[in-house]
């Protein structure tokens, strides 16, 4: 089955439905035509087992495939259905937690100096630390390297207790999926580390007792922005221990608005032709929702009203 263009209706590549998945055949973007992905194990051009895009997408499932059929859905390799579109998306927006101080953020982690001992407070990650995460008792930056989140939340006296994740994000205001697909494939990802495993906790604690660094730039901002960073591994293992903890990932961004969402999901619940962008932002993050629970846990994008 070949794939057009929607302008001049361009051959560009071609799928292959078979019985368990649909592979990706052909790619043809003039773009695309040099680009060859590598394992970050080596330096650049020196990896042995270096692929090109078109087979590295069709390897891993890195695309979205979408029918007639507003229920239907091809993601990451698995078929979806979900009527929700059809609805006005009322369990969709669920999922949606919009937060005021995100209109005003104007970069994701913001500009660092030697002596700044705080995230700058129009960045996502200030947004975070003074506001989403106000619940929280225990919070550590968790950004760069061995990254599981930006930051990693706590409150072990919560009923029940809670364990969150929060990936940061900041971009200009979006009903498309682009501004997505890194942050969903971070969190999901990293599901499996909001079991907190207890091999690794020693390794990221000493991290965390560590300034923030960034650039090079080597900050007096504590990672360990709320707690002791004495009781952290105290902290830590009651929250793994726990058996009736809520696990909850945020994905923080200033790049949505709710409202918008909501405004498209209108529309094509009152008969007017969905914008293909939006119907693939509508199952990327249905796919994140579904990752989430499937892992017990509870997903949930933090976005402008």
């Amino acid at each position: 089955m070949d794939i057009h263009t929607g302008a001049g209706d361009v051959r560009v590549g071609s799928i292959a439905i078979n019985k368990s998945r649909v592979a990706l055949r052909d790619l043809q973007l003039p773009h695309t035509a040099n680009v060859e992905v590598e394992s970050t194990k080596y330096p650049l051009g020196q990896d042995p087992a270096r692929t090109s895009i078109r087979r590295y997408i069709d390897r891993e499932n890195r695309f979205i495939l979408l029918f007639d059929a507003l229920s239907l859905a091809y993601i990451d390799g698995t078929l979806f259905r979900d009527d929700g579109l059809a609805d006005g998306g009322k369990s969709f927006l669920r999922y949606l937690r919009p937060h005021p101080l995100l209109a005003g953020v104007t970069d994701e982690k913001g500009t660092f100096k030697s002596r700044q001992r705080v995230f700058d407070a129009d960045s996502t990650f200030g947004t975070i630390e003074a506001a989403i995460a106000e619940g929280d008792e225990v919070l550590v930056c968790d950004d760069l390297g061995d990254e599981w989140a930006d930051f990693i939340g706590l409150n072990n006296t919560s009923s029940p207790p809670r364990i969150t994740f929060y990936h940061a994000k900041h971009g200009n205001l979006s009903l498309g999926a682009g501004p997505f697909h890194i942050s969903v494939s971070q969190a999901i990802k990293n599901l499996q580390r909001m079991s907190l495993p207890a091999e690794a906790m020693a390794a990221k604690i000493r991290g965390w007792k560590k300034n923030y660094v960034n650039g090079g730039v080597k900050t007096s901002i504590p990672r360990v922005s709320r707690g002791n960073s004495d009781e952290l591994a105290r902290e830590f293992e009651r929250a793994r221990s726990a058996p009736d903890a809520v696990r909850r990932v945020f994905i923080v961004t200033s790049s949505l608005s709710r409202g918008a969402v909501e405004r498209a999901l209108a529309d094509i619940a009152a008969g007017r032709a969905p914008d293909p962008y939006f119907v693939q932002l509508y199952w990327l993050l249905l796919s994140f929702f579904s990752a989430c629970t499937e892992m017990n846990a509870l997903g949930y994008i933090v976005c402008q009203e």
